[in-house]
C-alpha cells in the first residue's frame, strides 16, 4: 500500500516554541481494496540541534502530555529531517503508522 501524509490544521504558540498540529495519514490507489486513512496529533518543537516531533494518537494524549509531561501516555518521536523526508516524498511504503517508534 502506498500512502501519502499532509498537515490538516496547524497552530503555533505565540512565542514560536511550539506548534499543534494534526497529520492525515491517507491512500489514493483506486484499485485498493479500501480507502485507508489515519489521523495524529503532534507537537512539534525548535532545538539547537534542529527540531523534533512527538506524536500522539488523540487530543487527549497531547494535552496531558503538555499538562503533565511525556512520560505519562504513548507517543512516538521523530526528529524534523526524517519527518521532511516522508512529507516531501511522491508516497510513503506502507502506513506512517509504521515507521514511528512508540514508546
Amino acid at each position: 500500500m502506498k500512502t501519502k501524509i499532509k498537515t490538516i490544521h496547524e497552530e503555533a504558540y505565540s512565542d514560536g516554541s511550539r506548534t499543534l498540529g494534526m497529520l492525515l495519514n491517507y491512500s489514493e490507489d483506486p484499485e485498493a481494496p479500501f480507502m485507508f486513512k489515519e489521523s495524529f496529533v503532534y507537537m512539534y518543537r525548535k532545538t539547537e540541534e534542529g527540531g523534533r516531533y512527538v506524536f500522539f494518537n488523540t487530543m487527549f494524549d497531547l494535552f496531558s502530555s503538555i499538562l503533565y509531561g511525556e512520560d505519562k501516555m504513548k507517543r512516538a518521536y521523530m526528529d524534523e529531517t526524517d519527518f521532511d523526508t516522508f512529507y516531501d516524498s511522491k508516497y510513503i511504503n506502507g502506513a506512517f503508522n509504521e515507521h514511528l517508534v512508540w514508546v
